[in-house]
């Protein structure tokens, strides 16, 4: 991927197509955790590849360059969501949500329940959660790209599983 990357920041357009499309499913789950509607979701994931696509050269270190493209998907996200919020309503596709990403239809079938499971919970802890479990990321790096202390997003994502838990179990959180 780093040398993509490299690649791309050379103006190489194929490259950075071979990113994006790489990392189209990963930008659609994470816009996903923010927002509901498809058009909206689509908005936030374009207008970061643009803004991804202008701006490349910029990254200094082809390592960071998904976290530094998931900071750019989570800030459309929040103007998308904050220019809509008064409009939103949720639409629910089920066959936007099995792609060619997943192995198997079981695997599509557990990402829908995860993602389902999640709208229950406050953005900060379904964003939290999504790039520790689903994108894999460390609580670290998700202090950096939410700009947020480790300790927090360590409460969010503990906070979250505790929901989560007494929801699957039929109890009532107080927490």
């Amino acid at each position: 991927m780093e040398e993509l990357i490299k690649r791309a920041q050379d103006g190489e357009e194929d490259a950075f197509t071979q990113i994006i499309v790489s990392m189209e499913g990963e930008l659609y789950k994470v816009a996903r955790t923010r927002l509901e509607c498809e058009d909206d979701i689509n908005e936030a994931v374009q207008e970061t590849i643009i803004q991804t696509f202008k701006s490349i050269k910029k990254v200094k270190e082809p390592r960071f360059f998904k976290t530094w493209l998931i900071k750019i998907l989570i800030n459309n996200c929040n103007k998308v969501y904050n220019k809509r919020k008064k409009n939103r309503t949720f639409e629910y596709d089920e066959n936007v949500i099995y792609d060619e990403g997943y192995s198997s239809i079981e695997e599509s079938n557990d990402k829908m329940d995860f993602f389902f499971m999640i709208k229950k919970l406050n953005y900060n802890e379904r964003i939290a959660l999504t790039l520790y479990y689903v994108e894999k990321f460390t609580t670290k790096e998700i202090s950096k790209i939410l700009k947020e202390p480790e300790s927090t997003i360590k409460n969010r994502i503990l906070r979250a599983k505790n929901k989560l838990r007494m929801e699957f179990e039929g109890g009532i959180y107080n927490g």
